[in-house]
């Protein structure tokens, strides 16, 4: 007579997730294992994960390469609220892109405008977020506009990425990121030209997302007749975590040709040299910024989590100025937003069919290769932010 094996039901109990995320090891990589599946399907847990580590942190929202001309500004949602990101004379400023009458996004997209007219009312404001005109408000009793401007959000700008956060107390991202702006100096960061920026919807949690991209085992599977062919998954290697980053070293196969890993219309960045022209490094920045560095362009990423099965994709990709001055440089834009393309749609399709497979009854923490530690480095990340 066969045994009927009884099946745990899925549950929706933030807490008790975070103590079976903080019950995990977390001091011995060759036993690494994945986070449990309710991790990726919890409403309450989603909720905790907004308030302590994403509110908490430092989050990525572009490049200073998107506003190069005062007045240049563009919009993006994060953890629910809407931002607005703008070039003044004073420099770039962030700021609540929520109108303060009855709440109605005063800008959308990006541009270039010195003056923001909210689409309700009329209501408008500056660049430095000031209210500017408020139609037919004389008869309401001790209104002064001159008393009112948009929130004003915490941000730092390093190698001229441009981080916000929430917390007023949250010590210096410099503080955290400035051992490794060296390396990123040497890809002239700061001094980059953007090419395009791209957003699309990821139809999953928000670190299914960031895991994937910060491993390349998937490569045989996913992207075999893509990239496993000239980045081989089995020669990856994973650094060292700390509290700011983690990073997979991603290099060219052995006998690969250089033309492999460059983008024909680009140019590769001055004083790169040896290992630099021959790999590709995805860094992920706590919690949410994805980068990749190449020897001819950089891209910088932003998961942007709306729920526990929804996130919005932030990609900004970066050349010399060089190369952006080139005659066929928008043919070249092209054919690297069509490669793009390619690689999104492998990672979507299996992404989702993960977050399909991770809502099983039977869906329990995996082991992890050790070509997957950065994942492991980024779950005892959020051990630390969860006891915080």
């Amino acid at each position: 007579m066969q045994t009927e094996t009884k099946i745990d039901c899925r549950y929706d109990d933030g807490e008790a997730i975070a103590r079976q995320i903080l019950a995990q090891q977390s001091d011995n990589a060759a036993r690494a294992e994945t986070l449990p599946a309710e991790a990726y399907n919890s409403d309450a847990f989603f909720r905790i994960e907004a308030q302590k580590v994403l509110r908490e942190d430092w989050l990525f929202v572009g490049h200073v390469a998107q506003l190069p001309n005062e007045n240049d500004y563009f919009t993006l949602d994060v953890i629910g609220e809407p931002l607005l990101v703008v070039r003044n004379a004073q420099g770039i400023r962030v700021m609540s892109n929520v109108c303060l009458h009855r709440w109605v996004p005063i800008a959308s997209g990006s541009g270039n405008s010195r003056v923001f007219v909210c689409p309700f009312h009329n209501w408008s404001y500056n660049t430095e977020g000031k209210l500017t005109g408020a139609p037919s408000m004389q008869q309401a009793e001790g209104f002064d506009r001159h008393d009112c401007q948009l929130p004003q959000i915490r941000h730092e700008i390093v190698a001229g990425m441009i981080f916000i956060t929430f917390s007023a107390t949250l010590a210096p991202l410099s503080d955290r990121l400035g051992p490794l702006v060296p390396v990123l100096e040497k890809y002239h960061l700061a001094d980059l030209h953007c090419a395009f920026t791209l957003d699309y919807d990821c139809p999953f949690n928000w670190k299914m997302a960031v895991e994937t991209f910060i491993e390349c085992y998937h490569h045989a599977g996913v992207h075999r007749t893509t990239l496993e062919d000239s980045f081989p998954g089995r020669l990856t290697w994973i650094g060292e975590d700390t509290p700011g980053w983690t990073v997979c070293h991603q290099p060219l196969r052995k006998n690969g040709d250089i033309s492999e890993i460059m983008t024909a219309g680009l140019e590769p960045f001055g004083g790169l040299e040896g290992d630099d022209l021959r790999r590709s490094d995805l860094l992920l920045l706590y919690p949410t910024c994805l980068m990749s560095l190449n020897p001819d362009r950089v891209t910088i990423n932003v998961i942007l989590p709306v729920s526990k099965s929804m996130s919005v994709w932030h990609r900004v990709v970066l050349v010399s100025k060089p190369a952006a001055a080139r005659s066929d440089f928008a043919d070249t834009v092209e054919r690297m937003r069509a490669g793009v393309m390619t690689i999104v749609a492998e990672d979507l399709e299996i992404n989702a069919e993960q977050q399909r497979g991770s809502r099983s009854q039977l869906a329990r923490p995996g082991r992890l290769s050790h070509l997957e530690t950065s994942v492991w480095h980024l779950a005892n990340y959020l051990k630390r932010k969860l006891t915080a």
